[in-house]
């Protein structure tokens, strides 16, 4: 093509008709133009079209962390009611002079713990301290994903706390008075002839302080229950507005 217009712009010059010529200088030129401008419109599809897989793939592996979360969340939902229903059990042991001990119930009020939540957030992070931020196209999207941390922070502490409860002054209160090498020789058949200190089932069911860490227990649960709740919501929006996103370009 370039070939062709100097030719034709070589003859008109020869022939000295001007007008002609400028014609087809402007046309080529306007022919050059046209070329780079859909040279660099498909250059730009390209470059859309990989940034768009790009956020894909990015996509696609922040649900598959956030449908973890939503699991887990639910579980750990699911769990607290029984450890509180456990722990206002065992408390309705407490005080009473009467009660009659037998193996079961010296069983039930040994029982001590707490659930781990686990939630996913190493991907979030690497997200979030990089520059793939941008490859999400959605506002909103970006907003609910910088914020999420926050809200994990916040649930994670009051689950830690919870934990630390349990570990630091459940449990030792429980070792005061009971004798794990009865319960083991119970539950697991400890050699009956060893010589070992009883437990006092007795003297736990009136301890204040076993009576106190109960409640405190069921106090820690309720706040980690209510920010359990409010980080599922933020785990289950985020995640539509990522299903959302997905279904667009699954259409395209």
């Amino acid at each position: 093509m370039a070939k062709l217009f100097r030719h034709i712009r070589e003859k008109l010059a020869r022939e000295n008709r001007f007008t002609r010529y400028i014609v087809y200088a402007i046309g080529e030129i306007i022919l050059v133009v046209i070329g780079i401008l859909i040279a660099l419109q498909i250059n730009n599809w390209n470059e859309d079209r990989k940034e768009k897989i790009k956020e894909i793939k990015l996509l696609s592996a922040l649900q598959e962390d956030f449908q973890t979360n939503q699991k887990n969340l639910q579980k750990a939902l699911n769990s607290y009611p029984k450890i509180e229903h456990r722990l206002e059990s065992q408390l309705t042991f407490l005080g009473n002079t009467n009660q009659l001990m037998n193996d079961s119930i010296k069983d039930f009020l040994s029982i001590s713990g707490f659930y781990n939540t686990e939630i996913i957030e190493s991907g979030l992070n690497v997200l979030l301290s990089s520059e793939n931020l941008q490859l999400i196209t959605k506002d909103s999207l970006k907003k609910h994903l910088t914020a999420y941390p926050s809200y994990i922070s916040v649930f994670k502490k009051n689950e830690k706390e919870t934990f630390d409860l349990v570990l630091n002054e459940h449990r030792p209160i429980l070792e005061k008075h009971i004798s794990l090498a009865e319960l083991y020789r119970r539950n697991f058949q400890l050699d009956t002839s060893l010589n070992f200190i009883t437990s006092d089932f007795d003297e736990l069911i009136q301890d204040r302080d076993f009576q106190n860490v109960l409640v405190k227990e069921m106090i820690y649960i309720g706040f980690t229950v209510n920010q359990a709740i409010i980080l599922l919501n933020k785990t289950e929006e985020i995640l539509r507005e990522i299903n959302g996103e997905l279904s667009k370009y699954q259409e395209k």
